[in-house]
């Protein structure tokens, strides 16, 4: 049952992105191709802070764990 579910939400979620698509063709929907043009302009440096401030945060996660091994291999190795 919960694959019908699934299949059910994509296929609503593809009616619901065609649908923002057609809204913003001129000639189809009613035209907003400019708007739609400066809100990506808007928003594409907001995406690239965002998305870098993840990438970075998850490099510096990266490297702490790293150390954090090992210096537990360390002390492994003086264990044995």
């Amino acid at each position: 049952m919960s694959l019908v579910n699934n299949i059910i939400k994509m296929l609503i979620g593809i009616v619901i992105l065609i649908v923002g698509l057609v809204w913003y063709l001129p000639g189809y929907g009613l035209g907003y191709y400019t708007e739609l043009v400066s809100l990506l302009k808007a928003t594409i440096g907001l995406f690239l802070l965002f998305v870098g401030l993840i990438v970075a945060w998850m490099g510096y996660d990266d490297y702490k764990m790293d150390k954090e091994m090992a210096q537990e291999d360390k002390k492994e190795e003086k264990k044995e």
